[in-house]
C-alpha cells in the first residue's frame, strides 16, 4: 500500500480507505453512481463503516438493497 501512496501523492491511510471502496457489490456501485443510494450511504459511512467482502453483507452493513 505504500508503494501505491507514494506513487499517487496520497497518505497511506487515503489509499486503504479508496482501496476498499474497489470491492463494492456492482449493484452498490451502480446506485451510488447513479445517484440511487440511500441518503445515509455517504462517503462518510464508506470510509468510516467496516465494509464486509461478501455482497449479501455489504447490502446489510450499507443498508441497501439489492437493485
Amino acid at each position: 500500500m505504500k508503494l501505491i501512496a507514494d506513487k499517487a501523492g496520497l497518505p497511506q491511510r487515503r489509499v486503504a480507505h479508496l482501496l476498499k471502496l474497489a470491492f463494492l457489490a456492482p449493484d452498490i456501485t451502480e446506485a451510488i453512481l447513479t445517484g440511487r443510494q440511500p441518503a445515509s450511504l455517504t462517503t462518510e459511512a464508506l470510509i468510516r463503516k467496516p465494509i464486509p467482502l461478501a455482497w449479501d453483507e455489504q447490502r446489510a452493513a450499507l443498508n441497501i438493497a439489492r437493485v
